[in-house]
């Protein structure tokens, strides 16, 4: 049975993507240089990207090269609000750097050299996007001024609005283009077309955070990993965690996972992991 997208009332317009749980991870102070993990005054989001992990911060986009130290990754620090990559793409959006010509917010940005530089692709100075993940050339972002969920079909350069955002993380099909699953009230919904119709999911977990890498789905429920490789109407433990989990984030190479200030890591797809800070 198809379900259709219902929009929320004007009370609860916000982006409910699973993002300020990465507050948690420090404790925060505002010191003037950002080198170290706490040493930032803003964590939004830890996201993997190959075998790096990247902290996203209202300082700038950082490499955690180590338990506690950071790398800046370009010469622009911009606060990176929403970021994921496109095959070697990487796009983010946000709010620039202060002293910045750049407009506010800057929209969508995109770098092809590994964040040393970016560029402006489009909704500039329109859009802030607090949620962006992608695959092939799909791209879907959650607007955070206007709490719209907008796809794009051609790596972000138009877009169209899909109305109110109630999904709480969205996975995009690495293969199959108009093809992703999203969490709405810890339900799944699969859709082939781009969101214009959805299909629940039966599943007995409660899950909280998606990935989708050509090896199967990747999923968090309650203090465990989960990998489905048959579009999630089965699920098998991976992992378990001493704590609720929190983030998850995945390349080919590497995953990543929250659980209360710790920050795991595993290089053969969720099976064995360790704690990276």
């Amino acid at each position: 049975m198809w379900e259709k997208m219902k929009k929320l009332d004007k009370k609860s317009l916000r982006i409910r993507f699973f993002v300020v749980v990465i507050v948690t991870l420090v404790g925060f102070t505002n010191h003037a240089s950002a080198e170290t993990l706490d040493s930032v005054s803003h964590i939004h989001h830890v996201k993997v990207v190959e075998n790096k992990v990247l902290v996203l911060t209202h300082e700038g986009l950082f490499e955690l090269v180590s338990k506690n130290e950071m790398k800046l990754i370009g010469k622009d620090k911009i606060d990176v609000m929403g970021f994921t990559t496109l095959g070697k793409t990487w796009v983010a959006s946000g709010h620039p750097s202060q002293g910045s010509k750049m407009p506010n917010p800057i929209g969508l940005v995109q770098s092809s050299d590994g964040g040393s530089n970016w560029n402006a692709v489009s909704l500039v100075g329109e859009v802030d996007f607090h949620f962006l993940e992608g695959a092939g050339s799909d791209l879907y972002g959650a607007d955070s001024q206007s709490g719209n969920l907008l796809h794009s079909a051609d790596s972000g350069k138009t877009w169209i609005s899909l109305g109110t955002n109630t999904f709480t993380d969205i996975a995009v099909s690495p293969e199959m283009s108009g093809m992703a699953i999203a969490i709405k009230d810890s339900e799944l919904l699969l859709t082939e077309n781009a969101f214009k119709s959805t299909f629940k999911i039966k599943s007995n977990l409660k899950i909280t955070q998606i990935e989708w890498r050509k090896s199967g789905l990747y999923a968090l429920s309650g203090s465990a990993l989960y990998k489905s490789i048959n579009f999630g109407k089965s699920w098998t433990k991976l992992t378990s965690f001493k704590g609720a989990s929190g983030i998850l984030s995945a390349s080919d190479r590497l995953m990543l996972v929250t659980v209360g200030a710790d920050i795991y890591t595993s290089s053969n797809a969720g099976k064995k992991f360790k704690v990276l800070s």
